[in-house]
């Protein structure tokens, strides 16, 4: 790790500090290394708590180093190579990106899916089949990692074994939501990639999800709303979207539904945006699909009793966890495991349906 870079993580690494003040430091330098010897400069600049927290990271840079390494993750400042190309070109791109997974995610064309925590079944289905098709076409999905909308189309993505790009809103040691860390795991063995501008131990504080939500548009070539309420987050990323000059494309929702009150808002003010396939995404890129066969999966005792009973229709997991005799957490592990393989979905509600 060559000076400027070790400058560049013990500054990515100081917690909760303005980004602005981060590139307002590193343009009162030539080189990004100098700010080792710039006390005076790096206190008046980042103020006296976060100077102290700088040199002392630098001082401890092996320590740092170590904890990637542990952590199988990396560090990618914007001085590297593989520093993904689309986000220099956004306002306020991050002077560093900590990874987890292949980098190489990010060398085919992205697309951002976006949407609501609490999706209805027609939201979910959506999320899960354009996110799929997405990736039969060779695209790599990028979202927040969120429950709802984003994990639904991590799981599409991984139940392919698709390369996918999840960008979270706290530091990689501390998977949030928690009952995704399987899913994290899933992201990484698939090809995958996690990443964060915030460095190890940093909470997912609220106001860290719309700073995130820049880079899942940043990163993506065009962004798609599967469905959003009136006041969504989502709609804030495409909003960045828009101003960064990227493809936008969401479904008309049901008009009674509050739940899809944010893409008919945003299909009333920008029609153009309004596609009913995954075909029309594709076509308005001019990206191909081409057709691909899946393994076929070998399935356990308890997920052939899960199969089966999903044949009459979807069942509730009580109803499940009743007819499998399996412990819940038994049943969540299964349950997971088939969603990975895409043969079964969570329809909402914590109803299950076969895909």
């Amino acid at each position: 790790m060559d000076d400027s870079t070790k400058c560049l993580l013990a500054l990515s690494s100081v917690g909760e500090l303005a980004l602005k003040k981060k590139h307002t430091l590193l343009k009162s330098v030539g080189d990004p290394s100098e700010l080792a010897g710039e006390r005076k400069k790096v206190k008046d600049i980042l103020g006296e708590e976060h100077a102290k927290a700088f040199f002392d990271n630098l001082e401890n840079i092996d320590e740092l180093a170590e904890k990637l390494a542990r952590e199988d993750a990396v560090f990618v400042s914007y001085l590297d190579d593989a520093y993904p190309e689309n986000l220099r070109e956004i306002d306020d791109p991050p002077i560093g990106l900590f990874a987890k997974g292949s980098l190489s995610a990010l060398n085919n064309e992205c697309i951002g899916i976006v949407g609501t925590r609490h999706p209805t079944r027609y939201g979910s289905k959506v999320a899960e089949e354009f996110a799929r098709e997405f990736a039969l076409a060779h695209m790599t999905v990028v979202s927040g990692f969120a429950r709802g909308v984003d994990s639904i189309a991590h799981k599409a993505c991984v139940a392919l074994g698709a390369p996918t790009v999840a960008v979270w809103g706290s530091g990689l040691d501390i998977c949030y939501p928690a009952e995704h860390r399987g899913l994290a795991d899933s992201i990484v063995l698939n090809g995958g990639l996690i990443l964060s501008e915030y460095p190890f131990g940093a909470p997912p504080l609220q106001y860290h999800f719309p700073e995130r939500n820049r880079l899942i548009s940043g990163l993506s070539r065009a962004v798609f709303l599967a469905e959003a309420a009136a006041k969504s987050g989502s709609l804030i990323t495409m909003k960045l979207a828009i101003e960064q000059g990227k493809d936008i494309f969401a479904v008309p929702g049901n008009i009674y539904a509050a739940e899809c009150e944010g893409n008919n808002k945003l299909l009333m003010e920008m029609p153009h945006a309004l596609v009913i396939s995954p075909e029309g995404v594709l076509d308005a890129l001019h990206i191909s699909r081409e057709a691909s066969e899946k393994e076929p999966v070998e399935l356990s005792i308890a997920e052939n009793i899960i199969v089966e009973e999903l044949k009459s229709g979807e069942k509730h997991f009580e109803e499940l966890l009743a007819a499998t005799d399996l412990t819940v957490g038994e049943l969540t592990n299964t349950l997971f495991g088939l969603e990975m393989n895409g043969i079964v979905e969570n329809i909402g509600g914590n109803y299950y349906d076969l895909v």
